[in-house]
């Protein structure tokens, strides 16, 4: 991040809190290492994975923890700072996939608050909340990737196959 300039001795903390919120809305990589444990952590947990119970339940913790603190930490500021890029951006493909991304996060922290404090209890409701948790979890995870492509975090890894796909 970058610092923010003081002008004069007299910067209000409101003036403080203001800039730190602005500069809150780019490039956050730490919301986005967040969510992409969350994702790794929840996609394991996944019925069709079939890994052994003590393995299982130690992910489980680590997705139930990520959530509960990364998600309103680090990842529900940077998305409620970044609202006014939304607005604001002239790139259509970032208004759309930011609106979506919005759309997809809001069911998929709802669901998930449904499923840590209430559980899936193996009726239909639960299933169903269960499902949307999981389908927009798969649907944010590409178009996040897609949303953030030119300042990823994962940029390092997938500009190597793009580079060797050139030669």
């Amino acid at each position: 991040m970058k610092a923010l300039p003081v002008a004069s001795s007299k910067m209000t903390l409101y003036a403080l809190a203001s800039g730190w919120w602005r500069q809150l809305a780019y490039r956050n990589r730490s919301a986005e290492w967040s969510l992409y444990l969350m994702f790794v952590s929840g996609i394991v947990l996944w019925n069709q994975i079939v890994i052994p119970w003590p393995v299982e339940r130690l992910f489980l913790v680590v997705h139930v923890l990520s959530s509960m603190l990364l998600f309103p930490l680090m990842v529900l500021p940077f998305w409620l700072s970044h609202r006014k890029l939304l607005r604001s951006s002239s790139k259509k493909l970032l208004r759309t996939t930011g609106l979506l991304l919005d759309y997809l996060l809001l069911g998929c922290a709802l669901s998930g608050v449904f499923l840590i404090f209430v559980g899936n209890r193996g009726d239909n409701f639960a299933w169903l909340i269960y499902m949307a948790h999981l389908v927009s979890a798969l649907i944010i995870f590409p178009m996040l990737m897609r949303h953030t492509v030119k300042w990823s975090v994962l940029k390092p890894i997938w500009s190597i196959f793009i580079r060797n796909s050139n030669v």
